[in-house]
């Protein structure tokens, strides 16, 4: 994200430094963890901790907002490989530390936790799509990230199948910590030993105030909101989907729900070839906002498996969408774009107590939809503002 970094002229993809950070896009999606884990740890506490349960995820995205800008700024002076593996350091600790506090620890273990797999996840965010942005060429970026956040969705694809496999081996969900710390490890130690050229480095970064001048222009101001609200619509989907199944094995909701993002990805990168951007998006978040008034009401766990599986699709290209539409609209500050973007997915924090105070005061999981009705609904009144401009 440094302003003034020499530009690199890539002329082809060098498979060799590939493989190592696109691993770094898989472990980026380690943090999306935590919205559907905390249904597991709110089991382990009493009712009278609900509330505090809620705002584990509330601990990752909230560093999204303190820590881009100064990491962005640390990053210019030391590298992206660098940034990277402060990220992947502090990754593995968050994991760590509430598995080593212990089965029937005490909440503030996973606060701390969370806390530092947030931090390490802002570092990876802020590191990893600048580092793949040094080793494709530029005409084939957009296609690149796209493979990236496929692999970012596997991760998270694979989480239910793990956490079932492990409750059903072990009794418990809590080895999944572990087996994640250690594929970051791998992670760390093969980007650290693979050689990767960056960009000559400078004394001057994008700082906060540069972002935020960024908001004047209106399609820029468009994009972020809706950035923001995909955020916090996404986390919310994934706090809510393991509760809206009665049910031990209602974390396989997630499992569709990535599934079909992946294939949304897929044939969203088709799509957008052939149609407008965010022609796309406003047929997708129109869709979106039906499918959350369908989950309004059904009961019925095959319906609700569907539905959950068919908002992951429609939400597979959101983020890409509306981080063109901004970059587009100032070119010459593509990077203040990025910044803002980053600072955008902090609304990730307000998911969990939102949504979780809705059911604490209805009763009913199904109500906090609500709330992602509400973040769908902006996005699609953003992508029609965006689309008659």
């Amino acid at each position: 994200m440094d302003k003034k970094s020499s530009p690199m002229r890539v002329d082809k993809v060098d498979k060799r430094v590939l493989w190592p950070v696109l691993m770094g896009f898989f472990i980026m999606g380690f943090c999306d963890i935590v919205a559907p884990i905390s249904g597991r740890i709110a089991t382990e506490f009493p009712a009278s901790q609900q509330a505090a349960v809620s705002f584990l995820p509330t601990m990752v995205f909230l560093w999204f907002l303190v820590l881009s800008t100064p990491l962005a700024a640390l990053m210019n002076r030391i590298g992206r490989k660098a940034m990277s593996m402060i990220g992947y350091a502090f990754t593995i600790a968050g994991l760590l530390v509430p598995f080593l506090a212990g089965e029937g620890c005490a909440l503030g273990w996973y606060f701390a936790g969370f806390g530092l797999l947030g931090i390490g996840n802002t570092a990876l965010q802020v590191a990893v799509n600048p580092l793949l942005a040094t080793i494709v060429p530029g005409e084939r970026m957009t296609s690149y990230l796209t493979v990236g956040q496929i692999f970012r969705n596997t991760s998270l694809l694979l989480l239910a199948p793990i956490v079932t496999a492990l409750v059903a081996l072990t009794g418990s969900w809590r080895l999944l910590l572990p087996i994640y710390a250690g594929l970051t490890v791998l992670g760390g130690i093969w980007l650290q030993f693979t050689a990767v050229a960056e960009p000559e480095r400078s004394g001057h970064a994008a700082g906060m105030s540069d972002c935020f001048r960024l908001l004047r222009n209106r399609a820029v101001l468009l994009c972020t909101l809706g950035v923001a609200c995909f955020i916090a619509g996404d986390v919310g989907i994934g706090f809510l989907s393991v509760r809206l199944i009665d049910n031990p094995d209602s974390i396989l909701t997630t499992t569709g729900f990535y599934a079909c993002r992946i294939v949304g990805t897929l044939v969203g990168a088709w799509v957008l070839v052939r149609l407008s951007d965010v022609k796309y998006l406003s047929w997708n978040m129109a869709g979106a906002l039906v499918l959350c008034v369908v989950l309004l009401f059904v009961r019925n766990e095959a319906a609700i498996y569907a539905a959950v599986g068919l908002m992951g699709f429609a939400m597979a290209c959101v983020f890409a969408t509306f981080y063109a539409v901004a970059t587009k609209a100032v070119p010459e500050q593509a990077n203040g774009v990025a910044g803002l973007m980053i600072m955008a997915i902090a609304a990730g924090a307000v998911s969990g107590p939102v949504c979780g105070a809705i059911i604490r005061w209805t009763g009913n999981p199904h109500l906090g939809m609500l709330f992602v009705a509400l973040c769908v609904g902006y996005m699609l009144w953003a992508s029609i503002k965006l689309k008659i401009k």
